[in-house]
């Protein structure tokens, strides 16, 4: 949810940001994406109370022991570089751009199809068994009658009852293969309901405009925190090229958009902020202390800086995303895909778009 880096300010405006985003969300989501707002908020509070009082008590009982005579020392993935990352802009903007172009192609062609039951409608379906199904075994129960893409919902205090979501009315082929994955249980149909499409563009639209809303709070924060719009612009350019990624490549490998595709959406969002907030502060001391330096050498110096903390972080992150897509299930598998795209892209837009955007839109490009 939030890292406190080197600096309060980071941490105050890491945290700041993503607590814009989250208010937001609470006020203009529904459903998946209010909770979400909620549990974010939740979240920021319990990391600013954790980073202020926690690890500050830590610290001085470890002083106070004499265990930190020497400093603290901090774990660096590389040693210090000297790599010339906006040398290579122009590059990295026609990767971007393809992969942009190409994800739309695909959009295009999908349409309707590229969204999932929660936007585009459906049939919800619930059935009981006498006892609580095996869930791989109804997933391929669904697959032998084309319903791959289904959601599965088993209840935890009740798990006899399953719900199933598709996009296409097969109940009756289902109830057929149930009874035949599962011999000699009692299956009983409780409900079969039409989702149509108009909540699924109401769910939509709302998700658009919590997105939307969040972007330009973050912008205008951006932007007031450290006195120059481009640095907002850039770093909100570069949010919405890592969230616009991850939704082309769902629909790239075939995967459907739902509302947890939108809350991953949001995660990323957050993430590529607060990545790109480290590198803004870093440029903002190096200003003050390098004043001879452009504005080129300056970015570029504070990219290296904050190289090895970029890597590091995202790794780490990543470890964890990477364990949800291998062993979170089908349900948790896009979800999971999502992350693990956007969170890639946020490392490589945070090194290669946004420092030379910022140098493009202040029209210092030299050295």
């Amino acid at each position: 949810i939030g890292w406190c880096d080197w600096s309060s300010d980071v941490c105050s405006s890491d945290l700041i940001t993503t607590l814009f985003a989250a208010v937001i969300l609470i006020s203009i989501g529904t459903g998946a994406i209010k909770g979400f707002g909620v549990t974010l908020t939740i979240g920021i509070i319990a990391s600013m109370f954790t980073a202020v009082v926690v690890t500050r008590t830590i610290l001085e009982v470890l002083v106070g022991l004499g265990v930190l005579k020497n400093g603290l020392p901090m774990l660096k993935l590389i040693g210090e570089t000297r790599f010339d990352f906006i040398k290579v802009r122009r590059f990295c903007y026609f990767i971007s751009l393809a992969i942009i172009v190409i994800g739309l192609v695909f959009y295009a062609k999908k349409g309707r199809d590229a969204y999932g039951i929660d936007f585009a409608g459906g049939q919800v379906q619930e059935y009981s068994f006498s006892h609580a199904p095996d869930v791989d075994k109804v997933r391929q129960s669904l697959k032998e009658v084309g319903l791959s893409d289904a959601v599965i919902q088993q209840f935890k205090d009740n798990p006899k009852v399953i719900l199933v979501k598709t996009t296409q009315d097969k109940n009756k082929e289902l109830y057929a293969s149930l009874k035949a994955s599962f011999p000699g249980e009692e299956i009983e149909v409780l409900k079969i309901e039409r989702v149509g499409p108009v909540a699924g563009r109401h769910l939509k639209n709302k998700a658009i405009w919590a997105l939307t809303w969040a972007l330009v709070i973050i912008l205008i924060y951006v932007a007031f925190r450290f006195k120059h719009f481009n640095f907002a612009f850039a770093g909100v350019v570069a949010l919405i090229h890592d969230v616009l990624v991850a939704f082309l490549f769902l629909i790239i490998t075939g995967r459907s958009v739902d509302l947890l595709s939108i809350t991953a959406f949001l995660t990323i969002a957050g993430y590529s902020i607060n990545d790109t907030i480290v590198i803004y502060d870093r440029v903002r001391e190096n200003m003050r202390i390098n004043r001879r330096m452009s504005l080129y050498e300056l970015i570029n110096l504070s990219v290296n800086q904050t190289l090895s903390r970029t890597i590091l972080t995202t790794a780490l992150t990543l470890l964890v995303v990477i364990s949800i897509f291998i062993y979170g299930g089908e349900v948790l598998n896009n979800f999971a895909f999502t992350l693990l795209v956007g969170f890639i892209s946020g490392i490589y837009s945070t090194v290669y778009i946004v420092s030379p955007l910022v140098l493009a839109f202040s029209g210092r490009t030299k050295k």
